[in-house]
Parts: C-alpha cells; sequence; structure tokens
C-alpha cells in the first residue's frame, strides 16, 4: 500500500480530538478510503463500514434517522453481526451520495461507543448542511492526489536522499550531481504517472504504460459521469463536461488562459461561473487566477473571469496526449513541449503545500509569469517562473515585474531542470524543488 501523508493527520485526529468526527474530502479515487480502511485496522478491533455506493440501500435506511436511538438501529439493521462491546470506528463511506449525511454528527458525538470518520467526494458537496452542526462537532481534512514526495516513497527512495535535497534546498547549495539526475528523473515519471495511487501502482508493480494509461482515461470517465450523476440539470452537466474537456486543449496554448467564449456559447463569465466553481469544488481542476497587482495579500488582487485551469493530476493531463508522447519522454525529451505538464505539476505541489488560492501575472507591459504565490507566515508576495527547456535563464516578463518599483518584490524563483543557482534577485531552483515552497 502507498504510503501518505493523509495518515499521521488522521492519527493526530485520533490522538487530540474530543468528541469531533472527521471528515476526509477531495477529488474521486485518489486514496481516502484506503487510507481510513489502514488505519481502522491499524487502531481499532472492530471497523463498521457503511458504503453509500456499495450499499445504496443505506441511504434511504439511514437517511431517516430522527435522532441517536433510532440512527443506531438503523446502523445495525445494516450488519450482519451485533454491534462489538468495545469502542469502534463507524466509517461512512461515499457520503455525498446521502443527503445531509455529515449532519448526524450531532447525534453520533453523544455516544461514547464510536469513534467516527466520513469520506466523502467533493462532488455533490452542497448536500454537507454544517451549519445545524454545532461548534466543535467534526474536524476536516482535504485529500490530494500522491504529491511528489509520496510519489518518492512509492519508489522506494531513501528517505536520506530526501532529506539532503531539503537540505540543500534550505542552504541554497546545489544538490549533488547524482541525487539531481536520480531526482530529475523521478520528476519526469512523475510528470507521467501522476498522483492517482490506481495509476501510480499499476506502473510499479507492471511497469505497462498502456494498462496505467488506460486506467488514468478510466478515471476521466468516472469523473464525467459523476458530473451526470450530481449535475440534475441536463444542460448545465453539459456545460460542466464541455468545460472539463477543454481544459487539455485550453493549457496546449500559448498563454494558456482560460478563454471562456470559446466553450461556452458566446456566453459571459458571470453567465457560466457557477460551471467553474463546480469543478473547483469537485476538487478536479486547479484554477490558477490572474492577479491586478503582484501585493500581499494576493486575494484583493484577484481579476474576476481570469484564470487557467489545471487539472487536479499531472498524469490525468498527460493522458489525453497522444500515445507517441509518452515514449519520447521516457527516453528524451529535450524536443518535448513540457511547459503545460510542468507548470501542472507545479501548480498540484503548491496546492498540496498549504497554497489554496493561487494566482498568475499577465500585464501589458510586463509580460506574463506563471505563478504567484503569497509568502507563507510573511506579507509578501513570491513570483514563480516555470522551465521546462534548454533556456531556463530567459524570463523577460519576471525581469521587468521585478524591475516595477511599486511592488517591492524582493525577489523570484525559476524552476527549472538545472541545479540551483543564484543571480542577483532570482534564485534558480530545480524543479522538484517545487515540494519544498
Amino acid at each position: 500500500m502507498l504510503k501518505r501523508k493523509i495518515d499521521d493527520a488522521i492519527e493526530q485526529w485520533q490522538n487530540t480530538k474530543s468528541n469531533q468526527g472527521l471528515l476526509i474530502t477531495g477529488a474521486r479515487q485518489i486514496g481516502k478510503t484506503s487510507s481510513i480502511e489502514a488505519f481502522g485496522a491499524a487502531h481499532y478491533k472492530h471497523v463498521i463500514k457503511i458504503d453509500f455506493v456499495e450499499q445504496p440501500q443505506a441511504v434511504e435506511v439511514i437517511g431517516g434517522a430522527t435522532g441517536l436511538d433510532d440512527l443506531i438501529m438503523r446502523i445495525t439493521a445494516l450488519l450482519d453481526r451485533p454491534l462489538p462491546k468495545e469502542p469502534a470506528l463507524l466509517f461512512f463511506d461515499e457520503v455525498q451520495r446521502c443527503e445531509d449525511a455529515v449532519t448526524w454528527m450531532r447525534y453520533l458525538a453523544q455516544d461514547d461507543r464510536f469513534d467516527v470518520i466520513y469520506s466523502g467526494s467533493m462532488l455533490g458537496v452542497e448536500a454537507y448542511d454544517f451549519r445545524s452542526l454545532p461548534v466543535g462537532t467534526i474536524d476536516l481534512l482535504e485529500m490530494f492526489p500522491l504529491d511528489f514526495q509520496e510519489f518518492c516513497w512509492g519508489y522506494g527512495l531513501d528517505a536520506s536522499l530526501w532529506n539532503e535535497v531539503e537540505r540543500c534546498y534550505s542552504a541554497r547549495e546545489q544538490v549533488p550531481s547524482f541525487l539531481h539526475e536520480k531526482m530529475l528523473d523521478l520528476w519526469m515519471r512523475y510528470v507521467l504517472i501522476g498522483g492517482m495511487p490506481e495509476p501510480v501502482q499499476v506502473f510499479m508493480n507492471t511497469h505497462d504504460t498502456q494498462e496505467m494509461r488506460a486506467r488514468q482515461r478510466s478515471i476521466l470517465a468516472a469523473y464525467r459521469a459523476d458530473i451526470t450523476r450530481y449535475v440534475k440539470d441536463r444542460a448545465h452537466a453539459r456545460q460542466i463536461k464541455t468545460i472539463f474537456d477543454a481544459v487539455p486543449s485550453q493549457l496546449n496554448k500559448e498563454n494558456k488562459r482560460f478563454v471562456i467564449n470559446g466553450v461556452t456559447e458566446g456566453k459571459r463569465y458571470a453567465q457560466v461561473a457557477s460551471n467553474f466553481d463546480w469543478l473547483e469544488d469537485a476538487g478536479v481542476v486547479i484554477p490558477v487566477r490572474r492577479s491586478a497587482e503582484p501585493l500581499f495579500p494576493l486575494g484583493l488582487t484577484e481579476e474576476q473571469g481570469n484564470f487557467k485551469l489545471y487539472m487536479s493530476d499531472v498524469g490525468l493531463l498527460f493522458s489525453t496526449f497522444p500515445s507517441a508522447d509518452v515514449g519520447q519522454l521516457l527516453t528524451s525529451a529535450e524536443d518535448m513541449n513540457l511547459g503545460s505538464v510542468f507548470e501542472n505539476a507545479v501548480a498540484q505541489e503548491l496546492r498540496a503545500h498549504g497554497h489554496e488560492r493561487l494566482f498568475y501575472f499577465n500585464q501589458r507591459g510586463v509580460g506574463e509569469v506563471d505563478f504567484l504565490v503569497d509568502g507563507l507566515g510573511l506579507p509578501s508576495v513570491v513570483p514563480i517562473e516555470v522551465k521546462s527547456g534548454k533556456y531556463s535563464h530567459k524570463h523577460a516578463a519576471l525581469d521587468k515585474l521585478l524591475q516595477v518599483k511599486n511592488y517591492k518584490l524582493e525577489g523570484a524563483i525559476v524552476l527549472h531542470k538545472g541545479n540551483v543557482e543564484q543571480d542577483g534577485p532570482i534564485t534558480y531552483l530545480p524543479v522538484y524543488m517545487a515540494a519544498f515552497l
């Protein structure tokens, strides 16, 4: 089983909670159920699982609960054994299938026989009615596809090597050449495979790229099917699917900005904003919004209707590329245009490491800079440029942005395939060091 960072977060919840339940959300098929089941097996003698996909009758049976005693009776009706005498883990899986499911926690918090964990895709998030829950009733964790460090764990990278890379990042020292080449190779594999657990495991077990890509495409198909399942208005669902399917082609354009008129039949952004919000809430896309000025906090500088959309997982994006690109990536990627996939992987890393909202900059007279992020813990803005080719030291827009005195930018980062380097206010970092930003 793949090691996941959320495993430690679940254990921390168990050690610090009082009566709170735990809700783990995130896109479909990112490993929520596997992590919760592994936690239950390691820490509880008894695990009671109710899966609203595998047990569709449970939606009606439990959905009608009117109080704690009634809820317990309905739970026992779904089990094939009596309730255990010892404290048990009560695990509700795919709770988005059951309207108001999370609100049951106000009953279960009164019962010391259970620790309660919910797993739910953000698809159907409107069913989560938190307003009726007392304060302190439930804790939330959001889960993502495997980040690059988790991917390296899966490949068996020794912890001492990762620690050395992190030390080099902190000290701004060059990574030893042998280790730099190894980390670049892992990064290129990450771009190809991504972080969805099933394709990762398939490739690590079989090294069959076609089987891996088949699993990736089945995930994309499942996402499309979920749009139809959860969006009842057929016209609305069709619009959302059109936007979702357009993400790879939109990223393939020179400036990568999502052109709304190209996929929404001439409608203005205000008329279709909910479609983009739905995909973001579902966890299947990562929006990067345009900032009018690189000033802290960036959330106050957002320009409505101007944004780029990346896939939630870089492997899913690469699976939409022709099969011939796989061989080229695995042999020699020098002639490939990997700009969009490198940027997607970086967006994925930034999102998984605490940057909840991402921005970019594009203004006449300056040009486009790939990312802007608020400094974590500091009232500052950090521009980030991502370079996938040979000419990583050419970045006219970044240079012009740093020269605007009103912005008072202290420096910038260029992520590239080269090693650590400092050139005035610009820090060049290997692209795999996006894991530390």
